[in-house]
Order: C-alpha cells, then structure tokens, then sequence
C-alpha cells in the first residue's frame, strides 16, 4: 500500500525541556509559568508527583512511596531532589525501570552526604530501584561522576545545584554521553538567571537562586524524527512540522540533517520546518548516536526498509533504555526483511536487506514493540503500509507523543 503526507503537524513539547523546566520551578519554589508543557506521560507524571501530598508534606518518620512508574528520567531527577528534601522516601518504578541504569547517580549523591540505600527486597543489585532515600538538605561541594551511561545523571545534579549552600563542581569522568541533553540543561538553568561555569569535563555552579522567568517549550525534534522516517519510506508528500527551528535547544535537531541523504529535505519557513521528498543519496551512511540516542529508531528502520548499506555507531548505551532497541529492533525487523548484519558491542553495520517472500497473504504478524514508545513510533510506517502487520500496544506512544496517532490519520494518505 502506497503512502504519501500531506498537511500541517503540531508536534508536542519537548518532553525533555519540560522536564527540566518543571525541576527549575521546584528548586526555585516558584508557580511554572511555561507555555508549551509535553503533555507526555513522563512529564505528566513528573508535575503529578511534584505537587503531591507524598512530596509536600513528608516527615522523618513517615516513609512516603514515590512510584516513578516506567520513566527514567523521572526517576533520576527526583533522586536528587528527594535526597536534598527533609522526609523518608522509597523511589521506585516498573521491573524494567528498576532494571535501569542509576548506580552513577547514587554514587555521586553519597560523595556529596546523601543517604540511600537499596531496598531490601532488591540486594541482589544495590544501585538501582527502588531506593530508600532518608532526605536532608544537602551542602553540596566537588564530586566526581561517570557520564558514560547517561547524561540524566549529571543534569539531575546541576538541577538542583544553585540550592546547594557549596554549589557544585562536576567533574565528569569516563566518555560522557548524550552531551546535547547536557547543554540544554546548562542553557535552560541559565536562561532561569543561573550562572554555570564550564571548562571542558568540569562544571561548576556557585550557590544562587533560580529567576521566575516566562518560559515557552519548543517542539519536540525526536517526535519529529517519525514523520522524517515516514516521508523517507512515503511515495511523497509536503508536510509542515508546526515551529520547529534550526536554532534549537535538542540535540535531535541535527536529524533534519542525517535524513538529506535518505531522502527528506527540510526548508525552514517562518511556521516551521517543511519536509518534501527528494532523490535519496544512501552513500557512505554512518551516523553516531553517542549524543543523539533516541534517533536511532527512526534512522535505523528507514535503512533497514530501504536496503541502504549503512553503519551504526555509539550504540552501546541503547540496551539501557525503555527496551534493548538494537535487539528489538533486529528482532522485529526480522519479522518482514531477511537483513545481514554485523554487530559488535558499539557499532552495528547493515551490508544488505530484503523483503521477505516466505509469507502467505492472509498471514498476520504482530510487531512486539516491548511496551517502547520508540519502538512503536518506529514500527508505525510497517504497519501503515502493510495490512497483515500490527503492533501489540500501539498506545505505547502516549510516554512521549499521546497525539501520534490522531496526527498520523490526519496527515497519512493512502
């Protein structure tokens, strides 16, 4: 079934400013004034759980339950503000969020005084969820942290640095990732009236206190990386993607520029950015997702369905995520295309791939997107274009895009 795109998207608020716009209000003590809040479930539940009778009204001796459900970045941001907040806590979250990775963050926390500690029912792993957190304020000072694993980790530390009655200096050791998110917590805590000194791997955040400033949320870059996967795999279209803009905050701005040679030219207007399909020019593909993680579903579908020889860096980190989604992704895939791979621990090449012959007409496949946001949006051209597939938990979107699917009926035409 042929596909092509037409009409205008409105693409939610970046999940990831809103999160970090949300923390800003709580350390400042200040109402968000923000236009634009995601309306993602992460960000949702983070406003949920801040404003909260669990959080607002705590004591040393009454232990509070704070469910951070299947989100990570909840997670790690509430970690350092509940070990800098008078009470007793317990942080936890979804068997897969507690499998995630948090062992650098508890680290840190304790250099600098924080008290947590792992569950009892979970010795057999004592960096992860849940948490028992006893909450105090913090003084802060120098401490060291891993960036290899996730840039949350050290963005959940500047957050709430400017509180701390030391400051903070941050060193990062081990190869960071993910730096963009890194810089956008560094810009948006400066656009808040805080000043944040960088020099290379060192940041440091003298004691100050966060401005009650107007705040408007940009739309989201890695939502908008499936409409770029869809007018890659679509017989064409023009499709506008409402206010977004080169000059952005995320780091996944830079898929505009990874999708010219698949076959998606952006123009920048005044509304926002336009996608029209062009010749595709599949030579010499390597991407590095090391700073931009969450494109790689999008990127790496687009290559597999269109038999691009291609290469895939920095992927190691991607088995810490909602899913493994290397090995989702190879695993589902599988399901429609015959592909040789070469995968190693960082990087994955593609040498060719072919749609499958095997399948009778009136068979019906399920795409398992392993209740993964990412998965399902990557999956979702798959699906479109082909009757006999379907995703086992479609609304699986509703972690980051809970628009998706009303914008993919309005927009999709077949």
């Amino acid at each position: 079934m042929s596909m092509k795109l037409q009409g205008t998207v409105n693409l939610p608020g970046s999940k990831s400013e809103s999160n970090r716009a949300l923390m800003i209000s709580a350390y400042g003590g200040f109402p968000i004034d923000v236009e634009n809040l995601s309306e993602a479930h992460d960000t949702v539940l983070l406003k949920k759980l801040l404003s909260s009778p669990s959080l607002r009204g705590a004591s040393a001796t009454k232990q509070s339950i704070i469910n951070c459900e299947d989100a990570g970045t909840v997670a790690r941001f509430l970690l350092t503000y509940l070990a800098g907040k008078p009470g007793t806590w317990t942080l936890t979250g979804t068997p897969r969020l507690c499998e995630r990775p948090i062992a650098p963050l508890i680290d840190a926390l304790r250099q600098l005084g924080a008290t947590v500690i792992a569950s009892e029912a979970k010795q057999s792993n004592q960096h992860s969820l849940p948490l028992r957190i006893i909450g105090r304020p913090l003084k802060g000072g120098s401490v060291t942290l891993d960036g290899s694993q996730s840039s949350q980790f050290a963005s959940s530390l500047l957050l709430a640095a400017p509180t701390w009655e030391q400051g903070l200096q941050l060193t990062l050791t081990g190869n960071p990732v993910s730096m963009p998110y890194l810089e956008m917590t560094i810009k948006m805590m400066e656009r808040f009236g805080i000043q944040v000194i960088r020099k290379g791997n060192v940041i440091t955040v003298p004691h100050q206190s966060y401005q009650q400033r107007p705040f408007v949320v940009s739309p989201d870059w890695s939502a908008a990386s499936y409409w770029y996967e869809m007018m890659a795999l679509s017989e064409g279209g023009d499709l506008l993607l409402k206010g977004l803009k080169p000059n952005s905050l995320q780091g996944d701005a830079i898929v505009a520029e990874w999708f010219k040679p698949l076959g998606v030219l952006t123009t920048f207007e005044p509304d926002g950015a336009r996608l029209t399909k062009i010749p595709a020019d599949p030579q010499n593909l390597v991407f590095d997702f090391t700073d931009t993680p969450d494109l790689f579903p999008a990127i790496f579908v687009t290559c597999v369905s269109k038999n691009y020889r291609s290469r895939f860096q920095g992927i190691r980190n991607l088995s810490l995520k909602e899913s493994s989604r290397v090995d989702v992704l190879i695993s589902e895939l599988k399901k429609k295309y015959t592909f040789i791979n070469i995968v190693s621990d960082n990087e994955i090449v593609i040498e060719k791939s072919l749609i499958r012959n095997d399948f009778k007409d009136n068979v019906k496949v399920l795409f398992n997107t392993y209740h993964d946001h990412r998965i399902a949006m990557s999956l979702a051209p798959l699906v479109l274009s082909d009757s006999r597939y379907s995703l086992d938990d479609p609304m699986s979107v509703t972690k980051s895009y809970p628009g998706f699917w009303e914008d993919v009926n309005k927009n999709c035409v077949f």
